[in-house]
């Protein structure tokens, strides 16, 4: 009798269970796939923010060259006075 019990409370609780372990699954999928896409959008803007910082700096380094070419000339011409007779 107690076995009987027993056989029918596991037939019941089959489906269930199978249920439970189906839901699961597919909502760890779609949070496996939300997470997977976060990571794309953050990896975008990120390499967005890069690129731009990429181009400031390239901005910032011709400025420099021009500097230090301005001021090469300047030395150059303070060691090489020129005198006009």
């Amino acid at each position: 009798m107690e076995s009987e019990r027993n056989e029918a409370l596991r037939t019941r609780m089959k489906p269930n269970v199978s249920e439970l372990l189906e839901s699961r699954e597919t909502m760890f999928k779609e949070l496996s796939n939300e997470f997977e896409q976060w990571l794309i959008l953050i990896h975008r803007e990120q390499m967005k923010k890069w690129q731009e910082e990429i181009k400031e700096l390239r901005l910032v380094d011709a400025s420099n060259e021009e500097a230090s070419a301005l001021l090469n000339n300047v030395r150059f011409l303070l060691q090489n006075p020129i005198f006009d007779s």
